[in-house]
């Protein structure tokens, strides 16, 4: 990826508002003459990829780190041909200048060169020992350090000075130096419905973020300059995003429109959640209307489309839609599913509550919860693992029953679970 090129990117574990806004603000930069792509931070859930597949969009490149890696930095130099005699390996170092030199044949890697080695064989030669040998025999009696392109560069072990050979199944790339450094210029980064540090794809301080977009809590975000940045307390990033382009005059696609529109019935459950706002229904009807969509009819087939979660795993639903968040030195996990009627995941309770349990211990949370949204209720049985009984009633009034407990008209993870927690932490 060129550095030129912007990524906008969503979150961790991503949801329908962090994939679709991310898309919907690389259209508009590119609109706007910007060379953006979107990105996101993990796979699509159900629902969003039924509202990709609906609007004809496939899911983005997937990205898990924004380190520099050994292909960043590499070489492009030509090895030398296996059945190479001396007077050609010779002629290659005087001509490249290298003391280690990559054999191939074609473009499958055979092994380097290395200085000692290619004065052992001058010296047999010079004394009529060993006078057809070749490239790739002698690179045979040579062992070196072979480097992934994939490898982090704050990983790569530089044994020695001088150049490592770049190499992926098999086949030769070119060559790395062991004194390389990161480019000057950082991946240009901007994020989309989110801003904590704990939720943006892992190595961000390798690249560099120029805007925010979101409509969470302000959660610590640092940066190395002053940046872009548009908040607003609305019930979705696509919300702001689509408010964006009708500020700056520029026409919203069919299908960019179709994509924000399922972002804000999945933000809002269709207009039910509390985050919801005057503006974010203006906007869906808005967009419904460019989408050539009927706003209830699509919306209830999107929320369907992710309330089905029966094929998943316990490790899966305690994952789905999860988010980290941190009060001081703690850090805890809160994931969310959607459903139509809670009774049939309400029954794997013990075993969902073992799987949190895991995810916490792995990941050194004080705690982890799941809500258990009750769509068509506009409910929500919170689940939790973790000594945080104390926290859970403190934060929300009531007393807790076997790791969980029942909040009436609870959907908003952003509005009514997260602020009591962390105050509760506190």
């Amino acid at each position: 990826m060129s550095k030129s090129t912007i990524l906008v990117t969503g979150h961790k574990n991503p949801d329908t508002d962090s994939i679709c806004s991310a898309i919907a603000y690389a259209n508009l930069k590119q609109q706007l003459g910007v060379n953006a792509k979107a990105i996101c931070a993990g796979k699509a859930n159900k629902e969003t990829s039924f509202a990709l597949n609906y609007f004809g969009f496939k899911q983005p490149e997937i990205y898990t780190s924004f380190a520099v890696r050994v292909k960043d930095v590499l070489v492009s130099i030509d090895g030398i041909d296996t059945n190479a005699d001396l007077k050609a390996i010779d002629a290659w170092r005087k001509k490249t200048g290298m003391n280690r030199i990559p054999v191939v044949n074609g473009s499958s890697y055979i092994g380097v060169i290395t200085p000692k080695h290619l004065l052992d064989a001058m010296s047999d030669a010079l004394n009529g020992k060993n006078l057809t040998i070749t490239a790739g025999e002698i690179a045979k009696t040579t062992a070196c350090q072979v480097i992934s392109p994939s490898l982090k560069l704050s990983d790569f072990n530089r044994g020695h000075s001088g150049a490592f050979p770049v190499v992926e199944d098999g086949v030769y790339l070119g060559m790395v130096w062991a004194n390389a450094e990161p480019p000057k210029e950082k991946q240009k980064v901007i994020l989309v419905d989110h801003n904590e540090a704990k939720q943006i794809i892992d190595d961000i301080d390798e690249a560099e973020i120029i805007e925010n977009i979101d409509h969470h809590r302000i959660g610590g975000l640092v940066t190395e300059n002053p940046i872009f940045i548009h908040y607003e307390p609305v019930g979705c990033s696509s919300t702001i995003i689509s408010n964006m382009y009708w500020q700056m005059n520029q026409d919203i696609p069919k299908n960019i429109a179709g994509l924000m529109l399922s972002a804000i019935i999945s933000d809002t459950v269709l207009f039910r959640s509390p985050t919801c706002t005057p503006k974010d229904k203006d906007a869906a009807t808005r967009l419904a209307t460019i989408a050539g969509v009927d706003l209830e009819t699509y919306g209830m087939e999107l929320l369907k489309a992710g309330a089905d979660v029966s094929d998943l795993s316990d490790e899966q639903l305690v994952r789905t839609d999860m988010k980290e968040f941190s009060a001081g030195n703690d850090t805890i996990s809160i994931g969310q599913i959607s459903v139509m009627d809670t009774t049939d995941i309400l029954n794997r309770k013990s075993s969902i509550i073992k799987a949190l349990e895991e995810l916490r211990q792995s990941n050194g949370y004080i705690g982890s919860y799941l809500m258990i949204t009750n769509i068509l209720e506009e409910s929500t049985d919170l689940i939790f693992s973790g000594d945080i009984t104390d926290t859970v009633k403190k934060a929300f009034g009531k007393e807790v029953s076997d790791n969980a407990i029942f909040l009436e008209k609870t959907m908003s993870r952003k509005k009514q679970i997260v602020p009591p927690i962390l105050g509760a932490m506190k």
